[in-house]
């Protein structure tokens, strides 16, 4: 035991080999984790009192060497180590950004971790991880920028205000305003855009577009000048005209002009077929004059009669309608022409004889019938073949015992079961006993046949 003392302390002090008994052999290498043996010290077998080093693997150190010796046929540790992981310097941060493990549980070899940019800001480096080698981190220490919007197209028509002269990049927050300054053109789009904390505009880029008139479906006998027949839509400040093809005429403007507002001066015309002023009398006057004997659709021809003592047969205002007729057969002028019998009157008779011819200029005399009353009249004329002047008999009204009593009502000075009013006559009335309540007004006045009775309570 002494002996081996000595061996012992022999090895660890001048790593001298003292061999004391050349029988004792140790073969079965001891188990370092994430180390191996040294070559210089790799044999077949080791004889008591032999020292054996190891060495720690790749990202693996020790403290003091771990070494061995073999005693007795056994290994004993001088020093056992044991093997950790290499640690690696804080990494560097990146301004403007930060990182995370995430990989490995501390700062250790093989462990990695991923850069992170602040709000505002984006990944500027194609690589955003470090891992941590033997002696030092990998790869360089990413790079965060302020994140920017792309600045907007070239467009010489469009105007942009906001943007700075050193082609500075544009930053969140920052706004454009955009504007057409050429005639003939509209924004499309809107007229102010901001840079968002994303790096992306909040809206699409607007554009200047010119201001055109949507063409309209025309009429099938409509020529027009100054369009192609490709074309649907016209540039402002273009103008076209406009015939019809015979024998239709224009009805609207011949010439029409697409304005700044993208809409048209007049509405589209349209062709009419014309309607011929043809076959009036000599004694006939027109108005308006006529010419060419055509007119268009909606204009109206008035007729009177040339000559003293004639008068007008057929109606005296005919108008031109949209498939080129007229409203009426144009009239004639002559001798005034007599009438029939005359009309009858509602709840009235003629007075006198009655006959089914009249002369013009003859006239008949009404008579309602007995308590009605005659509104207008009597009189009604012969006017060339016409029967001139209106009438109407106007009815009375009855009152009768059964209507008071649901009214609970009598005549305040007559004792009549039944009363007949002529129009526009008036009736007091009366409570009846028992019925000391009335409406305030107990007068009622006879209108046209109906009385609006107070009422008893």
């Amino acid at each position: 035991m002494r002996s081996s003392l000595i061996l012992l302390f022999l090895q660890l002090w001048g790593n001298v080999q003292v061999s004391v008994s050349q029988n004792v052999t140790c073969t079965e290498l001891p188990y370092v984790p994430h180390a191996y043996l040294s070559e210089e010290t790799e044999r077949a077998q080791y004889l008591e009192g032999h020292v054996i080093h190891f060495t720690c693997e790749m990202g693996y150190i020790s403290g003091p060497t771990i070494r061995y010796v073999c005693t007795n046929g056994g290994w004993v540790d001088i020093h056992k180590g044991p093997c950790y992981l290499r640690p690696c310097e804080l990494p560097d941060d990146t301004p403007n950004g930060y990182y995370q493990l995430i990989h490995g549980a501390e700062f250790v070899f093989g462990s990695t971790i991923k850069y992170f940019c602040n709000e505002g800001y984006q990944m500027m480096s194609r690589v955003d991880t470090r891992t941590c080698m033997l002696n030092k981190w990998s790869n360089h220490v990413p790079i965060c920028e302020a994140l920017s919007c792309e600045p907007p197209p070239a467009d010489g028509r469009i105007k942009i205000n906001g943007l700075l002269d050193n082609e500075e990049p544009i930053l969140p927050d920052r706004f454009l305003t955009f504007g057409c300054d050429d005639p003939g053109t509209y924004l499309n789009g809107s007229s102010m855009l901001i840079c968002g904390k994303d790096g992306k505009w909040d809206k699409p880029f607007p554009s200047c577009e010119d201001i055109t008139c949507q063409v309209k479906e025309m009429h099938n006998h409509l020529s027009v000048a100054g369009l192609s027949t490709a074309n649907k839509t016209v540039k402002s400040g273009h103008t076209i005209w406009f015939q019809c093809n015979s024998p239709y005429i224009l009805d609207g403007s011949e010439a029409i002009e697409c304005l700044q507002s993208g809409e048209w001066s007049a509405p589209f015309p349209t062709c009419t077929k014309k309607c011929e002023v043809t076959g009036v009398p000599n004694n006939v006057h027109i108005t308006p004059n006529v010419r060419n004997n055509h007119v268009r659709t909606g204009q109206k021809l008035r007729f009177t009669c040339r000559y003293r003592g004639h008068f007008l047969r057929g109606d005296a205002v005919v108008e031109c309608l949209a498939d080129g007729q007229w409203s009426a057969p144009f009239p004639t002028c002559g001798d005034p022409l007599g009438c029939d019998s005359p009309p009858p009157l509602a709840d009235g008779d003629i007075k006198g004889s009655f006959r089914f011819q009249y002369s013009h200029g003859e006239r008949v005399e009404y008579i309602c019938q007995n308590l009605y009353e005659m509104l207008g009249g009597p009189f009604q004329t012969c006017e060339n073949g016409k029967w001139l002047g209106t009438m109407r008999c106007l009815r009375p009204c009855t009152v009768d015992a059964d209507v008071m009593s649901r009214h609970n009502i009598a005549f305040k000075y007559k004792r009549y079961d039944k009363l007949y009013a002529p129009h526009n006559d008036e009736i007091e009335f009366k409570c009846v006993t028992g019925r000391p309540y009335g409406t305030l007004n107990m007068r009622s006045r006879c209108i046209d046949g109906v009385m609006p009775l107070p009422t008893c309570r």
